[in-house]
């Protein structure tokens, strides 16, 4: 074959086309608190919409979400970016 590679990635929801884009998304932690991290680096579906983290944005959010957990906060919302400059 000749040309750029193709993207096969497919969605496991609806079988869309993933594409590489930023997500905003909410989380509800166990003491009922509310975060949303906005600009999320993701694999989004261009179907669908759904929206898949890597395992090492994946492993930046946990870290995230377990230091505002403990900021005792009924709402939070983050940027990614920023977030991850500090």
């Amino acid at each position: 074959m000749i040309g750029e590679p193709v993207n096969d990635k497919r969605c496991p929801v609806c079988g869309g086309a993933l594409g590489l884009g930023e997500a905003t998304i909410p989380y509800v932690l166990q003491n009922d608190t509310v975060v949303v991290v906005k600009h999320v680096p993701a694999e989004v579906c261009g179907d669908c919409h759904e929206t898949f983290t890597l395992g090492k944005v994946t492993d930046h959010l946990v870290a995230m979400l377990r230091q505002l957990k403990e900021l005792h906060s009924e709402v939070s919302v983050v940027s990614y970016r920023e977030y991850e400059l500090a």
